[in-house]
């Protein structure tokens, strides 16, 4: 086997869908550009940013998105650009991907538990200006190890559980976790952070206000619990994409982390958090097969996900609410089509998320498009960063 032949064979163990030849801009015709492959529509992010950005200076908030819906450095710098303080993440292989590209004001909003994970924690830790989140005394003390390796002392919130039911202290276990932490080797008790992820099964548009005060009101709490107890707390971190915007420094509240926002998606469209027009990222993807009212597209649940949503199910296709997914498999994803124009064999369709997080993790590379061209390769920098 020659050289060339064994660089074409390793170059298809990540194939891009856009050809790593092709000179940009390239029209989303052009067949350089495969399928599937993950579109954001730079004008809409971009405008969902700026949103996002002004909304939290108008409510003396600091911005801190949560990366994990991007998980690209272009994007997060687009939002540190508008005004961000800096960017959270959901695991240690992401915070990781950021601190090696230059992002260094990093909130890791999640509890970290074992000795690997521990390890390469030190690790970022001592390349980035890293806040940690903890909600138990052993969460805790895994972290001073990780003081000791890194050589300087960490910033620790404490999660609170406002009612997600998920991972979070009870709100009146918060003071004598902080006073665990103030003894700890090498831990510094910074403040506290929540997560109200139950917005998504609140029923209507009140019903998400009233997680949000909820939200807002235990928070405000636990807060006044710990400055009585002798606490400082310089950070009340809350407020997701669907209940930022009902929050605001009057609560108390200091910092909110949404994510969904920069490319929204049906879920948060179904919760009142976006509008149509708002929703950046589409899949693009081409007919496989047509009988009848059924459609089949190349693109199934290792691209698309698995995930439903009770209004939009898997989904549909952008301007078609009559082409709707009935099922999905691996590699296949099945409409019913009743409107015309029918999809023929060869088109291609662009198909809406019903979950972008989950989209950007399954993508290596996505493509920043205005006025129907690509322009922009858009490297997934935490790709896969699941450890």
């Amino acid at each position: 086997m020659t050289a060339t032949h064994v660089e074409e064979a390793a170059s298809c163990l990540l194939p891009l869908p856009l050809d790593p030849a092709a000179e940009l801009p390239l029209p989303l015709e052009d067949r350089r550009l495969d399928t599937p492959a993950m579109l954001v529509d730079l004008d809409i992010a971009e405008a969902n940013i700026a949103s996002m950005a002004a909304f939290a200076r108008r409510s003396g908030l600091r911005l801190r998105p949560h990366l994990k819906t991007h998980k690209s450095l272009a994007m997060g710098r687009r939002q540190l650009a508008a005004g961000a303080v800096g960017l959270c993440a959901a695991t240690v292989g992401e915070a990781a991907a950021f601190a090696a590209g230059g992002v260094t004001d990093l909130t890791l909003a999640y509890p970290v538990v074992g000795a690997r994970k521990l390890e390469r924690l030190a690790a970022v830790c001592r390349a980035a200006d890293l806040t940690l989140v903890a909600d138990s005394t052993a969460v805790a003390d895994g972290y001073q190890e990780v003081a000791r390796q890194a050589g300087r002392t960490l910033r620790v919130l404490i999660e609170v559980d406002t009612g997600m039911g998920r991972v979070g202290a009870m709100p009146d276990a918060a003071p004598g976790l902080a006073r665990h932490l103030s003894g700890c080797h090498g831990l510094e008790f910074h403040g506290i952070l929540t997560h109200a992820g139950q917005a998504h099964d609140a029923e209507g548009q009140l019903g998400i206000e009233r997680v949000a005060r909820e939200e807002a009101a235990i928070m405000g709490a636990v807060r006044a619990d710990l400055e009585r107890a002798g606490h400082e707390v310089a950070v009340v971190s809350a407020g997701s994409s669907l209940t930022a915007r009902y929050l605001s420094a009057a609560d108390g509240i200091t910092e909110i982390r949404p994510g969904t926002y920069v490319f929204n998606d049906l879920r948060t469209l179904a919760c009142w958090s976006c509008t149509y027009e708002e929703i950046a990222a589409t899949m693009l993807a081409t007919v496989v097969s047509v009988d009848g009212t059924r459609v089949a597209v190349d693109a199934g649940s290792k691209t698309l996900t698995t995930t439903t949503d009770p209004v939009y199910g898997q989904g549909h296709l952008l301007g078609r609410p009559d082409g709707a997914f009935t099922r999905l498999s691996e590699e296949h994803g099945v409409l019913r089509v009743d409107g015309a124009p029918r999809p023929r064999v060869g088109d291609r369709v662009r198909i809406l998320p019903i979950h972008a997080c989950v989209w950007s993790d399954l993508q290596p590379e996505v493509y920043g498009i205005r006025d129907g061209h690509v322009v922009e390769r858009i490297r997934v920098d935490a790709f896969r960063r699941s450890l």
